[in-house]
């Protein structure tokens, strides 16, 4: 089981494209107490796979993620960090104990992350001193769209070896023929970028050989908790009662949950009939929650994304088979 845990959903940025700006939450962070109850109770059902140290900033809290660090038995960590509050001491610590740490930075511009790009950059150089294999998440908008390419381009030529770009989960295109066709432009240049991981076309490529995408299942593989010990099955359902599986006095309640949303799973209704379905994103429930603010579909700008990738994928594919 992969676990998420919250430290905190406060943060030290407020970007444009924040999804906690949407879910209508209260803002918190973690008591020592629910800290070491955490800890326990992970260490109880020794099956911690991954654990995601996320927020807000986790970094606002830095002792409770090395205490975390230090004190569950999992197999590996990853930090999710807006790379604002690193410094030396803290990635060389990092390092010296194998955690991993995922940075976000938009490239050239980082307007909307309501950052010092220059800070970003100098922190960045710093991590992948330490971590030369560091996955930077990138967000982009409908603004920065047409210069997503060069943005990517711009982390390569720091040194970056790992990217991820994410679009902005809130999007609405204004006119979606244009939009389609400028994300099939864009994703098109990204793909021609030689050594250089991508991790949206390699997550594709997967898919396409496995001729799945997977099944997004309640509770059974990974888990979010938190900063208040409260168990959701993913981000964007967090504080939201009827989403609830357990918390730490209760336990994992994932079949209770899974009969109150049995529809859950399912592939979004925008789907229905498409030829690609299988090996898209778009049954994860809470990409659609993200979306759509409900598990039973996606938002058009997500499903011309999911189409534009996957084509892109297959393209990819091709070539290495010698399609040409």
């Amino acid at each position: 089981m992969d676990y998420t845990i919250s430290i905190t959903n406060k943060c030290n940025l407020k970007c444009s494209y924040c999804y906690e700006r949407h879910l209508n939450t209260e803002y918190g962070s973690m008591t020592p107490g629910i800290m070491h109850e955490i800890t326990e109770f992970l260490n109880r059902r020794r099956d911690a796979g991954t654990v995601y140290l996320f927020g807000g900033e986790p970094l606002l809290y830095k002792d409770t993620v090395k205490f975390f660090c230090e004190n569950i038995r999992a197999r590996e960590f990853v930090i999710t960090t807006n790379g604002t509050l690193l410094d030396e001491a803290f990635i060389k610590w990092c390092a010296d104990r194998g955690v991993i740490i995922n940075m976000s930075h938009d490239g050239k511009e980082c307007i909307q992350r309501g950052a010092d790009r220059d800070l970003l950059d100098t922190n960045l150089k710093l991590l992948l001193k330490y971590q030369p294999e560091t996955l930077v998440q990138l967000v982009y908008t409908q603004e920065t769209l047409p210069k997503l390419y060069d943005n990517i381009i711009y982390l390569k030529d720091m040194g970056v070896k790992k990217v991820s770009a994410a679009m902005d989960a809130f999007l609405i295109p204004h006119d979606p023929d244009s939009f389609g066709d400028l994300l099939r432009e864009q994703w098109k240049k990204i793909a021609g970028i030689e050594d250089l991981f991508i991790y949206e076309l390699a997550l594709k490529k997967k898919n396409i050989r496995s001729n799945s995408s997977g099944t997004c299942e309640m509770c059974k593989k990974k888990l979010y908790i938190n900063w208040d010990g409260k168990f959701y099955p993913c981000i964007q359902f967090q504080n939201l009662p009827e989403y609830r599986c357990g918390d730490l006095s209760v336990g994992i309640q994932a079949e209770k949950a899974k009969k109150a949303h049995p529809d859950y799973s399912m592939m979004s209704e925008r789907c229905e009939g498409c030829e690609i379905a299988k090996y898209c994103r778009n049954s994860c429930a809470c990409r659609k929650m993200a979306t759509t603010g409900t598990v039973r579909n996606i938002s058009e700008a997500a499903c011309l994304e999911e189409q534009v990738q996957i084509l892109t994928a297959l393209e990819l594919l091709s070539k290495e088979k010698g399609g040409g």
